[in-house]
């Protein structure tokens, strides 16, 4: 292993990153406890091709190793609205309970959502992932605009929770009856 060099994109073609996003979401699926056959239903081209193409602002976070990518981080600002709050993606239809934002939760508002983190097993403990944390609070903190921020971690990591409350998100609330739980931060605190 060569120095680690890091990258990263706001626009692009990002299909170099397929690999690494479905060992992510393969990773999520052979954990989880609740629907694991939902969370084994996602992939590169269901959940990052449409949340990157869909964003209006977007930003990746990438590690390599020489020329190899092995790892990524992905995050997105976005305006909700009222609809947005008991709006449900399509493979969550057959899930009950409450959704990605508490009931009452004050929109319209513009949100930071760190949406994705991956480490390539092999290089895990090198704190790429913090690096890619680092990166990536730094770009939502640095839009003015963004009045929260999320986090959301699939069921079976939990322990992944644990880290981003060191990054000062605080668990929210259970999303969909457990198959996710929601962290949170007010991101005004952090521009103060």
């Amino acid at each position: 292993m060569k120095a680690i060099v890091y990258k990263d994109y706001e626009s692009g073609d990002i299909y170099f990153l397929k690999d690494l996003c479905n060992n992510l979401m393969r990773f999520q699926a052979d954990r989880a406890t609740i629907k694991p056959d939902v969370m084994a239903s996602m992939n590169f081209e269901n959940r990052l091709v449409p949340d990157f193409t869909g964003a209006e602002r977007k930003y990746i976070a990438v590690a390599y190793d020489c020329e190899k990518p092995i790892g990524f981080a992905f995050a997105a600002v976005s305006k909700l609205k009222q609809e947005d709050i008991s709006a449900r993606p399509s493979w969550a239809q057959e899930i009950s309970g409450l959704g990605f934002y508490p009931e009452d939760y004050d929109v319209p508002k513009t949100i930071g959502t760190y949406k994705l983190l991956f480490v390539d097993s092999k290089y895990r403990g090198c704190n790429i992932g913090g690096q890619h944390s680092n990166m990536i609070m730094k770009w939502l903190n640095g839009h003015e605009d963004i009045e929260d921020l999320w986090v959301f971690v699939a069921n079976g990591n939990e322990v992944v929770g644990k880290f981003y409350e060191k990054y000062g998100f605080v668990h929210s609330h259970t999303v969909f009856k457990g198959f996710i739980e929601a962290y949170w931060q007010n991101a005004k605190r952090n521009k103060e």
